[in-house]
């Protein structure tokens, strides 16, 4: 009887727990829809096309000189500099005395020797004798080399002109043959000396540029191209030079750094946008603008281009959005 009593319990409450089990368990939650959130309206930065001229140009680099110069130096030997006459921006004439080396004792063997030639043109004047003949030749042989050795202690001005370059250089200094002492240049015929690397077509003899020099403009037309250099031989196969028109540079501007600009081509009353606004695609052309508040695209037709803008010839208008980002 006790076993029985035991058992009756665990059945009722089997039969419980099958019958109200999900009372136990939390009801599934529904579930929300998600929440909508309108999205920002994009802004764009945009350009304004407008009309303007645009001009597509070539510009080079290039240095004022003169088409007459010379170059003074030593030729004989080294030796000590006794002393330099002229400074740069002056005058010269030529046969000036430009520099000097130190000839030491060498000036009074030259007068010596030549007294030595006189005597032995003498004895051979009076005896006629063939030992007194070669006493001549020998004196005259001697004074010959004093003579060249003097000479070339000197440097003289080759040209009249102005003096553009003086090395400077202490009296005492040894200074070796064919090194530039001097220069003396012609200061009322300068010109744009330029080396232009890119298409020979590109300047042509009479074309006239704009030449800037320490901001000043000036006139120039050219008279040498590469085109011009090629069929000279020429060593410098890139040499493009300009004449100035009518004013010039003064001297001291000689050596000075001249930008040479030629205009290719003009347009004006251009409609015209920053040329990194226009996109490609394979062979299609095209901007974006900001239209009825939407970004379109717009197919478009190039003119002049240069570094920083380009011409539109077809497919924009000024006064239209061009997006920029």
């Amino acid at each position: 009887m006790k076993t029985a009593r035991l058992k009756i319990p665990a059945a009722v409450l089997a039969i419980i727990m099958s019958l109200s089990g999900c009372y136990f368990f939390p009801e599934e939650e529904k579930l929300l829809d998600p929440p909508v959130i309108a999205p920002d309206e994009v802004a764009y930065s945009t350009f304004t096309a407008r009309r303007k001229t645009i001009e597509s140009t070539i510009n080079v680099t290039g240095y004022v000189k003169s088409k007459k110069e010379a170059e003074c130096y030593f030729t004989a030997y080294t030796g000590q500099i006794k002393n330099v006459y002229v400074r740069a921006g002056e005058f010269v004439n030529e046969g000036d005395l430009i520099a000097e080396m130190n000839v030491g004792e060498l000036e009074y063997l030259l007068e010596i020797q030549k007294l030595e030639v006189e005597a032995a043109q003498l004895r051979y004047s009076s005896s006629g004798s063939q030992a007194d003949k070669l006493d001549l030749e020998i004196a005259q042989s001697t004074l010959e080399m004093y003579q060249a050795r003097y000479d070339g202690a000197k440097v003289f001005a080759p040209m009249s002109g102005q003096v553009s370059y003086v090395y400077k250089i202490d009296p005492g200094t040894e200074f070796d043959p064919y090194k530039v002492i001097a220069r003396i240049v012609d200061p009322e015929d300068l010109y744009v000396a330029a080396s232009y690397d890119g298409d020979a077509k590109d300047f042509e003899v009479g074309d006239k540029v704009t030449v800037t020099v320490e901001s000043d403009e000036y006139g120039c037309t050219v008279y040498y191209t590469p085109h011009e250099a090629a069929a000279d031989g020429a060593d410098d196969k890139k040499a493009l030079y300009a004449d100035f028109d009518s004013a010039a540079p003064s001297f001291a501007y000689l050596g000075a750094i001249a930008n040479i600009r030629k205009v290719k081509s003009v347009s004006e009353n251009a409609v015209v946008i920053p040329k990194n606004l226009v996109r490609t695609d394979g062979d299609r052309t095209y901007v974006q603008v900001f239209e009825d508040g939407q970004k379109k695209e717009k197919d478009v037709v190039l003119g002049i281009t240069n570094a920083t803008e380009a011409e539109i010839t077809e497919g924009l208008d000024a006064g239209e959005a061009v997006i920029i980002r």
